[in-house]
């Protein structure tokens, strides 16, 4: 039940927040964003160091629920706000991996995320370089809004 109230939730705030104007190209950075999710987490489960229970649907080794929730809509919404100012660009990975940390915080404390060799500090790593690598897509492939000019 867990990873259903992720995926709720995420897709909540993902619709307060969505500019539906752009999502033909943000949609992109949802897409990027849940496959970097399900690389990782695939590697990682098949060399043991975290797993998943309580898992409603697979995909993969992780939880679809967890997969299309939190990454894509973090995703389309990064790429959304993906800001041209490299400070802000900072501040925006700093921010995003605080709440996915809080999220996976959450999700090894009520027990369906657990770690087996693993450690809260390799995923704050994990999640910054994903979202760097993230932004760098944005900016190549001109998936924000403020990179495009729309007639």
């Amino acid at each position: 039940m867990p990873w259903i109230i992720t995926f709720i939730v995420s897709w909540i705030i993902f619709f307060l927040l969505v500019d539906w104007r752009y999502i033909k190209y943000t949609v992109w950075g949802g897409l990027l964003a849940l496959s970097f999710q399900l690389v990782v987490d695939e590697i990682a489960i098949g060399l043991n160091l975290y797993d998943f229970s309580n898992v409603v649907i697979k995909i993969f080794n992780s939880s679809l629920f967890f997969t299309f929730g939190a990454p894509f809509c973090i995703g389309v919404l990064y790429a959304q706000t993906y800001p041209r100012n490299n400070i802000l660009r900072f501040i925006n990975v700093i921010v995003l991996t605080a709440l996915f940390f809080v999220m996976e915080y959450s999700l090894v404390h009520i027990g369906v995320l657990k770690y087996l060799h693993w450690h809260y500090l390799y995923s704050l790593i994990i999640d910054v370089a994903a979202l760097l690598a993230l932004g760098n897509l944005i900016t190549i492939f001109k998936l924000s809004p403020g990179m495009r000019r729309e007639k």
